[in-house]
């Protein structure tokens, strides 16, 4: 007997799919395609052409979701960094931490998935015209980095005035940026690892003036 589901009919309290669209796909191939050649390639070895072949769709299609091969590595470290906003706005979720340590533990996870992208992210950085991009990655992680912060002062765990805030976490964040970026883009170990998010540990709750830290 064919349920309400195999004819067709929708079943109450069911949940509709949403409907992905066929550009939505390629565009998410495009995607993760240049995002597979950065992890053994450089930026300037990178071709809409190779893109595309390994996407699975010609080279016309490519340029009609992405102008050049520079807007297709941009959506790549933008949707990385989406992982990471996503983790940092989540942080303070369990009482057991501070807000803070699970924004850490939160930068440190993205990092050890998406280390090839934020590579790319900061040695572009270095020219001019995509100094603003990164930087602006940045503050929105301290703006994320922020909201952390406020709500553990309102747990009454941070001591120092909130207008310093901002100031202290864009410190903090450039520093993570430069240690996260010289360990994970080397062979390491998961003692480093630990080693460095301890280290950052300290460094974050002492400058933002955590008591009993």
């Amino acid at each position: 007997m064919n349920s309400q589901a195999d004819t067709g009919q929708s079943v109450p309290g069911a949940r509709r799919r949403p409907r992905v669209s066929k550009g939505d796909l390629r565009e998410k191939a495009l995607l993760d395609a240049a995002e597979e050649q950065l992890r053994h390639s450089s930026v300037a070895e990178l071709t809409m052409d190779s893109v595309a072949r390994k996407a699975g769709i010609t080279r016309s299609a490519a340029y009609f979701y992405f102008g050049s091969k520079e807007d297709v590595v941009h959506a790549v470290i933008e949707r990385a960094t989406e992982h990471l906003f996503t983790g940092l706005d989540a942080a303070g979720q369990a009482e057991a931490d501070t807000a803070l340590q699970q924004a850490l533990n939160a930068l440190l996870d993205n990092w050890r998935q998406h280390a090839h992208i934020f590579r790319v992210g900061i040695e572009l950085a270095a020219h001019p015209g995509y100094r603003h991009v990164w930087t602006g990655l940045i503050e929105h992680g301290v703006t994320l980095a922020c909201a952390a912060v406020a709500r553990d002062r309102a747990r009454g765990l941070v001591g120092t005035d909130p207008d310093e805030d901002e100031k202290l976490l864009r410190v903090v964040a450039w520093a993570c940026e430069r240690n996260c970026y010289l360990l994970f883009t080397r062979e390491h170990t998961a003692q480093e690892e630990s080693e460095l998010l301890s280290a950052l540990s300290v460094l974050a709750h002492r400058t933002l003036g955590y008591t009993g830290r």
